[in-house]
């Protein structure tokens, strides 16, 4: 297994532990350069929304891992079935401040380096 199908099966499997039906559950899962896996799961509240993708990143930050690798976010359709789901802007600007040149996983076949994905970013 290569190692973005084990990021996917990670963002798989912290969906179905925490999935509720009718909710819009996305889930995440990184790998940091040290070899770390980490997931997220996205939270919603009344007026916030927290990304999955945070999720992960504070769970690796927490543990003093700040250099990512590559990440993969997954969203649960109410058919049970997984799609991609690319980053939103405040994804992609945590990405680009801590890891530019982490790989963003947006499909089996499409990779692209974190700072790719949000032209004329700012620069650290």
């Amino acid at each position: 297994m290569n190692k973005s199908n084990v990021l996917i099966n990670e963002a798989r499997s912290i969906i179905e532990l925490r999935y509720k039906k009718g909710s819009h559950t996305v889930g995440s899962a990184l790998r940091t350069k040290s070899g770390k896996i980490y997931s997220g799961i996205s939270i919603n509240g009344l007026k916030l929304h927290l990304c999955a993708e945070w999720t992960a990143i504070g769970r690796a930050f927490v543990e003093g891992e700040t250099e990512i690798e590559s990440i993969v976010a997954l969203h649960r359709k109410e058919d049970g079935s997984f799609e991609f789901y690319p980053p939103c802007a405040l994804c992609r600007e945590l990405l680009i401040k801590y890891s530019p040149e982490a790989t963003v996983i947006l499909s089996e076949a499409e990779f692209h380096k974190a700072s790719d994905l949000l032209p004329s970013a700012w620069k650290k």
